[in-house]
């Protein structure tokens, strides 16, 4: 007989009996679970009851293989049976599941760092409203579940380390959690995160979610001062003291990556700082751009900027430009002219404040409109 539209597939009947005889369940009830909107995969696939139930007996690490249960709603090596309440239990396995799929999972050498009970809390924050709680031993099973990489480092303890990006979950904790400090830029966003936010809430309005989600291919952009800079942590000096706060502003996400000179720049008029470390991030640029004569010079923020008609002055009509640009300090500009009048062309560059005027330099060789900056100590050494 062919199924009509209103008849469960065969999958999800044999699921529901599974999960019926496993948790002491109603067959009607299981399969009301399994049908669920919210347990059909919003990330990816539907993890089956089956393979759920499985996980318990089979894996490598928290399977019983024939023996006494390894893992109970506390955890592992806890006492603590499990607790069915017939109505939900699937349904929150499987959202834990797909709260897990958005994570990048680790691979190859990369250990697994990220505690099974501080996923837990992130697991509830993220899913709340429609999970009031996740237990230890949940997370650890959809985890396991899913195929994650997990490690039991102390083999002392209910907790388990769980093979996700540990930056990534930093990110999604701080942003979920009930008195964090939310991060201020979003490298560390996992690619999955405003998907599942968005259709989890249709899905708990009831909408059936069609599955094909795919990732976004991570985009490779090329970051050389980024990368020399974070290659000074550990010097003992004041470059290698600036390396070491950059490198942990970029972990907690306080501020953004510098992919060039110019970003760091820009990125120490946003973060409050002392001009003991404004001096530093001039020392660190100089530094570079000595270490790569060949790589782009510093451009500030433009800060204004406008354009005027001009019936000049009897040999045509023109235009007169102004463009105001924030000198590296941040106390002073950088004023741009241009005059596009016949017979008064004039094009002007200059930096209208006196501390960078001393410890800054145009490179030369490069027009009004393509100005660029560099370290005075660098063109006094050319």
């Amino acid at each position: 007989m062919t199924p009509n539209n209103n008849t469960p597939s065969r999958a999800l009947q044999q699921d529901a009996r599974a999960w019926s005889a496993f948790t002491g369940t109603k067959y009607t009830s299981a399969l009301r679970q399994v049908s669920s909107p919210l347990a059909q995969g919003l990330l990816g696939p539907r993890v089956s009851a089956r393979r759920l139930i499985a996980v318990l007996s089979d894996h490598e690490l928290i399977g019983a293989q024939g023996g006494v249960p390894l893992l109970g709603e506390d955890g592992v090596r806890s006492d603590s049976p499990w607790h069915f309440d017939g109505k939900s239990d699937y349904i929150q396995l499987a959202l834990i599941t797909d709260m897990l799929r958005m994570f990048t999972p680790t691979s190859g050498a990369e250990a697994a760092e990220v505690g099974s009970y501080s996923l837990k809390h992130t697991a509830e924050w993220f899913l709340s409203p429609h999970c009031s709680y996740v237990s230890n031993g949940r997370l650890i099973w959809a985890a396991a579940a899913l195929g994650l990489p997990i490690a039991d480092p102390n083999r002392d303890g209910p907790n388990l380390l769980i093979g996700v990006s540990e930056r990534e979950h930093d990110y999604v904790h701080r942003m979920v959690g009930s008195g964090q400090t939310r991060p201020q830029v979003h490298h560390y966003r996992p690619a999955g995160y405003e998907q599942l936010r968005t259709v989890l809430t249709r899905a708990a309005d009831g909408e059936s979610i069609p599955h094909g989600w795919v990732p976004p291919a991570p985009v490779g952009e090329p970051a050389p001062f980024h990368d020399w800079l974070i290659r000074q942590v550990g010097r003992n000096d004041v470059v290698g003291d600036l390396a070491a706060d950059y490198s942990a502003g970029v972990r907690d996400s306080d501020h953004r990556i510098a992919c060039t000179a110019s970003e760091l720049l820009a990125i120490f008029h946003e973060v409050s700082h002392s001009s003991e470390a404004y001096d530093t991030v001039v020392s660190a640029i100089a530094e570079w751009i000595r270490t790569e004569p060949s790589t782009t010079y510093i451009r500030t923020e433009q800060i204004s900027g406008d354009s005027h008609d001009h019936r000049g002055w009897g040999a045509g009509s023109g235009t007169t430009e102004r463009y105001e640009y924030l000198c590296p300090c941040g106390d002073g500009t950088i004023i741009e002219e241009h005059d596009n009048i016949p017979g008064f062309r004039e094009h002007d560059v200059w930096i209208a404040c006196d501390k960078c005027r001393a410890e800054w330099h145009f490179v030369e060789g490069r027009g009004v409109r393509d100005w660029a900056l560099q370290p005075a100590s660098v063109s006094a050494a050319v």
